[in-house]
């Protein structure tokens, strides 16, 4: 059994200044040089792309002083902040598919890591590119050129910069306070000093939080943890194109706030829904507030065609350990792969559940390294091409004997029954004429897509009367094989194969 432990911000805010010191970035700027202030946990400029592009970063555990694997040199041009290069000692490089970790202490231009502008293509130089992907406030302080400078240093102040898609918003020096100033009078006179650290405390904590989160999510009855990518943004946040600005615009009218939205998700069939989007606004994981998805208002729920990519679910219980810090025990542990929203493949460890909860259970391919397919381009689409039998999988008294059955079982939900749509399905037909591995191949959003899964719901209890496919020689073979229906009243009809 494996434990996950949540620890409550306020322990994670001890941790975090017990580690504030970190390796600072360092950004050029009008000939002077400033480190760019960073707490632990919050995510710098490099991160940021990662978080922003889904990617799995490259950068590993430097020390206790650089948890975050990397120091970065900035530079603003032209009013715009550019990445000019990246310190490393641990980072992984990928040679096709392989992924190797090195122990090399390497300085490289951002392309040697993969990071690119993400709407410009042409940088300054060879060797810098624009950040456009970052947002939020960068905190300077100068680096005197030579140690005389140093007794002068705090003079200088501290300088905030409000950047919005790598261009400078606001620039706003901080003097030191004189000793016999009061503080407090002196913040009052400059209220912009006063909201660029509001906003910069938003933007931690926002981070913070939604890094932290564990997602909700149900299949095929059972409860559990959607993990996403370690030190990325929830899976909700994807939603928003992981660009905060969309998000704060879409769901708080262009108010820069602290809260992270994170989701209850649901998995219908093989697709992906946003059964509603709640907020995290509290001091613990659990302080959430549920709220309104404004995705879809005319759904219940919205078909997550945004969401792509490799997930684990973690199925278990909570509980708590003896300093009341509540712990999440794993009994199973789930690997799905998702694209445009649909699930594509999926694998249990260390098993599935129980067999009545796992429709595919008892399905199995007689030769994995021998699969066979009908000619169907929506289905070559789902499942990749293979060759073609000589015989087609069919069903056992033809086709009128399928049509037969689905008249006697009609779609129940009355919101099918006042629709008119076409649905289409793609499944294997082993060599024992078993039937399994359904996946809709139709296109179609929304409600649309919800009414697909009822049908695939439906078909997937149809009689295992299959006749297999065959070769040239007449020896059965598992052969993939699509169904075709036109819903009308809720009732499957005109049903049809290849």
């Amino acid at each position: 059994m494996k434990k996950i432990l949540l620890i409550f911000f306020i322990f994670g805010a001890a941790i975090t200044y017990a580690q504030k010191e970190q390796d600072c970035d360092t950004l050029l700027w009008n000939g002077q040089k400033y480190t760019v202030n960073i707490d632990a946990y919050v995510p710098s400029v490099v991160t940021v792309y990662f978080q922003r592009t889904g990617q799995y970063s490259p950068f590993n555990f430097w020390s206790s002083n650089n948890n975050r694997g990397h120091i970065a040199t900035l530079e603003i041009i032209n009013e715009e902040l550019t990445l000019k290069n990246i310190e490393a000692k641990r980072f992984k490089t990928r040679k096709g598919n392989l992924w190797t970790e090195t122990g090399i202490d390497t300085v490289a231009e951002p392309e040697y890591f993969g990071i690119t502008s993400l709407n410009k293509t042409e940088p300054f130089d060879d060797d810098m590119i624009i950040a456009d992907w970052y947002s939020g406030i960068l905190e300077l302080v100068y680096i005197p050129v030579n140690p005389k400078e140093q007794k002068s240093n705090k003079a200088k102040g501290r300088r905030y910069l409000y950047i919005v898609k790598g261009k400078i918003l606001e620039n706003t020096l901080i003097q030191p306070q004189d000793k016999t100033s009061n503080k407090k009078n002196a913040n009052q006179q400059q209220p912009e000093i006063l909201e660029m650290q509001r906003i910069q405390k938003a933007f931690q904590t926002f981070y913070t939080r939604c890094a932290s989160d564990r997602e909700i999510v149900i299949y095929n009855g059972h409860k559990g943890l959607l993990d996403h990518i370690p030190n990325g943004l929830s899976l909700a946040m994807k939603y928003y194109n992981n660009d905060p600005l969309e998000y704060y615009e879409k769901c708080h009218d262009g108010k820069i706030v602290d809260n992270a939205p994170f989701g209850e998700w649901q998995i219908t069939g093989d697709s992906l829904f946003l059964n509603k989007l709640e907020m995290h606004t509290g001091l613990d994981l659990f302080s959430h507030k549920e709220s309104n998805p404004s995705i879809n208002a005319k759904e219940k729920r919205a078909f997550a065609y945004w969401i792509t990519g490799d997930y684990v679910i973690h199925y278990g219980v909570w509980d708590t350990n003896g300093f009341g810090i509540p712990t999440y025990t794993v009994a199973k542990t789930q690997k799905i792969r998702i694209k445009e929203g649909r699930v594509v493949s999926s694998s249990f460890s260390p098993s599935g559940f129980d067999e009545e909860d796992n429709k595919d259970a008892s399905f199995d391919i007689c030769n994995e390294g021998s699969i066979w397919s009908v000619d169907d381009k929506q289905l070559a689409g789902s499942i990749g091409e293979y060759p073609r039998p000589k015989k087609s999988p069919t069903y056992k008294g033809n086709k009128e004997a399928l049509r037969n059955w689905f008249l006697n079982h009609p779609l129940t939900d009355d919101r099918a029954k006042e629709r008119l749509f076409r649905v289409r399905l793609g499944f294997l037909v082993n060599c024992k004429g078993e039937a399994g591995q359904w996946r809709v191949i139709s296109k179609g959003k929304g409600e649309l897509f919800e009414f697909a899964n009822m049908v695939k719901e439906l078909v997937e209890t149809l009689p295992q009367n299959w006749e297999p496919a065959t070769d040239k020689k007449g020896n059965p073979l598992d052969c993939w094989q699509i169904l075709e229906f036109t819903v009308s009243d809720g009732i499957l009809t005109n049903a049809n194969y290849k």
